[in-house]
This record gives structure tokens, C-alpha cells and sequence, in this order.
């Protein structure tokens, strides 16, 4: 897929970016854009660098949680895997015993 030229707006200032998606540079902008005024309600006095920075700690801090949650998951899907083998080879033995 070629490159689209995509023109986003976060916080009150305007960006040029490329990506294959249109749609999901926009919501990814619409994304941090909404952290970034959520952050700055907060803590109105504070300069848009701090804004930034604070911004990126916060959806660090998301993308962390939401990568350990997911390795807990693929451990849990994992073990639910290995006990459905074990169960189904169980009982494919036992048919086979008794044919």
C-alpha cells in the first residue's frame, strides 16, 4: 500500500504525516490529542513540553499494562490449550482401549 500524505491537528497545532491508513493516523492522533488536553486540564499552568512529556509517560504506562495483560493471556490461552490436548488424547486412549 502506498504512503498517503495525512494532515492531523494535536494540540492546537497542525502535522504533516505519512502512513499507509488514513483512518488510523487520524484516530491515532485523535488519541494522543485527547491525552494531551486531558493532561492539560488537569494541570493548566504547565508548558506543552511538560503537556508532551507527561502525554507520552501516560500512554507508555498504557502500552506496558496493556502488554503485560496480553502475556498473561497468551500464557493462560496457552495452558487451556496444553490440559485440552492432554484431555482429549486421554480420552482418545481410553476409546481406543476399549475398541
Amino acid at each position: 500500500m502506498p504512503q498517503k500524505d495525512i494532515r492531523v491537528r494535536i494540540f492546537n497545532s497542525e502535522y504533516n504525516l505519512q502512513g499507509e491508513d488514513t483512518e488510523k493516523v487520524e484516530r491515532v492522533s485523535d488519541y494522543v490529542d485527547g491525552i494531551m488536553n486531558r493532561i492539560n486540564s488537569e494541570s493548566p499552568n504547565q508548558s506543552e513540553e511538560t503537556i508532551a512529556v507527561v502525554s507520552a509517560l501516560n500512554i507508555a504506562e498504557e502500552y506496558f499494562r496493556e502488554k503485560e495483560n496480553r502475556s498473561e493471556l497468551e500464557k493462560d490461552y496457552s495452558n487451556f490449550l496444553d490440559e485440552s490436548y492432554l484431555k482429549v488424547k486421554s480420552l482418545t486412549d481410553h476409546i481406543n482401549g476399549i475398541l
